[in-house]
């Protein structure tokens, strides 16, 4: 089942893939799902020079959680000499740039064991789908997470107690015997050989972590919620040890809980015979050297941060590169357009904007498009005449300019979303509704469907196709009620 989504999921990203080598055998290889939007999956794979086991590394899970994702982005540099690592800094990157827990639809680490009837798809269900698929490649799984208090397994006080999660090192069951006949994964044994490497190297012992047996399996447990998480999926599906590695987010300094998460991945490398050049922290803050844009697909301009461009109204404009101190996290924001990620994405200029820099959920940069007052006014076509000329869709991860009154064909199983709609009046494109008929937002059904990812195999209802038959469904343009274009979506 599992093989089978994988292989339905691969055909509908967009994936990009790069090769950075590192040495005569060693390599760096990176591979971009969900391209394009706030969803976009960075995963790399480093093969060390010698072969040896593979262990995966989840980071930004959760996306208040700073220390994980900062701490595995620093691995996906990583010169490894033995083993290998598969490092996903950022899993839930549209939490991370929201800076809160929760993706759009929860928690995405609950999302290992759908409930009976949950919905099946949607952009964070892939992200789980294509994780699920990475940890069945790994020998052990690292969760990287930033906790509350500190654990301890007597009652000290309110903020150190066995409920509390911070700096400890959390499993499921301290040891676990798979089905048929496979070897029993002595995770207990595990964690506290690391935890005794690891805490030698902790002065403070507040600071120091403690082995956190959640006991998942067991009907007593206090913690059934953690058996829809990634290293309850990866013990009891995959088979393979997993930990959630926990600092305490009573812990202020960002710097010092990165170190504490290196030395628990340090220690868990050793463990696993996986030996790597110990990478470094880098700490200072993120800083905006240029904007890469294109305005009618001429030149680029480079614009530094608190830059002013001055564009005519109906200019067509894309980000095409952030260039900053750092490789990774970074996306532009175009406010009011689209959604948290518009880097890449062709947008029409229709009034003043900014565009905002982020590296993950902090502002680094902005710069200001507008109105440029020296350029004539054009002669104003009479609202009368208002039409639509086109939809830009992304298609299975691929972007399409449909004309009015055309057809969008693909595949029953495929995702379409519609990012935005031109007008012959560009100043309103960015009033116009787009209604998909037979298809219903998952939150607020206000008409209008702009950057919904559709999955159409289930989320159309086939009663408000031509002739009911489920083929051929209309998209509707309009402005204040009234129909001002028509597409359509056709299926197989």
């Amino acid at each position: 089942m599992i093989k089978k989504f994988w292989i339905t999921i691969i055909g509908a990203l967009s994936l990009i893939t790069t090769f950075a080598p590192l040495s005569a055998l060693a390599m760096m290889h990176e591979d971009v799902f969900l391209a394009h939007t706030d969803h976009e999956l960075h995963v790399y794979r480093i093969s060390g020079d010698q072969p040896g086991k593979t262990m995966m590394i989840i980071g930004g899970i959760q996306g208040d959680e700073p220390s994980g994702y900062i701490t595995a982005d620093i691995y996906a540099d990583i010169h490894l000499k033995k083993g290998n690592l598969i490092v996903v800094p950022r899993a839930n990157f549209y939490s991370i740039l929201l800076n809160r827990r929760n993706g759009e639809t929860g928690d995405m680490n609950r999302k290992f064991s759908p409930k009976p009837g949950q919905k099946a798809y949607h952009l964070e269900e892939e992200v789980v789908a294509i994780l699920k698929h990475l940890i069945a490649e790994s020998d052990c799984l690292l969760n990287l997470h930033e906790g509350s208090g500190f654990f301890n397994p007597k009652w000290m006080n309110n903020m150190e107690n066995p409920n509390r999660f911070g700096q400890s090192v959390i499993f499921d069951a301290e040891a676990y015997k798979p089905p048929y006949g496979k070897t029993t994964i002595h995770l207990g044994d595990i964690a506290n050989r690391v935890i005794k490497v690891v805490n030698t190297q902790i002065k403070n012992p507040r600071y120091k972590f403690k082995a956190n047996n959640h006991d998942t399996l067991s009907p007593t447990t206090h913690h059934r919620e953690q058996r829809e998480s990634a290293t309850f999926y990866a013990l009891t599906r995959a088979q393979i040890p997993a930990f959630g590695i926990e600092t305490s987010k009573s812990i202020k300094n960002l710097k010092d809980k990165t170190r504490l998460h290196k030395l628990v991945i340090n220690a868990m490398l050793q463990e696993f015979g996986i030996i790597n050049d110990s990478p470094g922290i880098k700490t200072e803050p993120a800083t905006l050297s240029y904007l890469i844009l294109k305005v009618n697909n001429n030149q680029p301009y480079a614009m530094r941060n608190n830059d002013v461009l001055n564009l005519n109204i109906g200019d067509n404009v894309v980000v095409t590169d952030i260039i900053a101190n750092y490789k990774r996290g970074l996306v532009a924001d175009v406010e009011n357009i689209g959604t948290s990620n518009d880097t890449n994405i062709p947008f029409r200029f229709s009034g003043n904007a900014n565009i905002l820099i982020r590296k993950d959920s902090r502002i680094i940069g902005r710069v200001s498009l507008m109105k440029n007052k020296r350029t004539p006014e054009r002669k104003e076509i009479p609202l009368a005449n208002l039409t639509a000329d086109s939809l830009l869709v992304d298609v299975n991860g691929k972007f399409i300019v449909v004309p009015n009154n055309q057809t969008i064909k693909m595949k029953y199983n495929g995702r379409i979303i519609i990012h935005s709609i031109r007008t012959n009046i560009a100043k309103l494109d960015n009033n116009i509704s787009v209604n998909l008929k037979g298809f219903a937002p998952p939150k607020v059904n206000n008409g209008n469907d702009l950057l919904y990812p559709i999955y159409t195999d289930h989320d159309l209802m086939p009663r408000f196709s031509v002739h009911h038959q489920g083929k051929r469904y209309p998209i509707i343009a309009y402005y204040q009620q009234k129909t001002i274009g028509k597409f359509w979506l056709e299926l197989p």
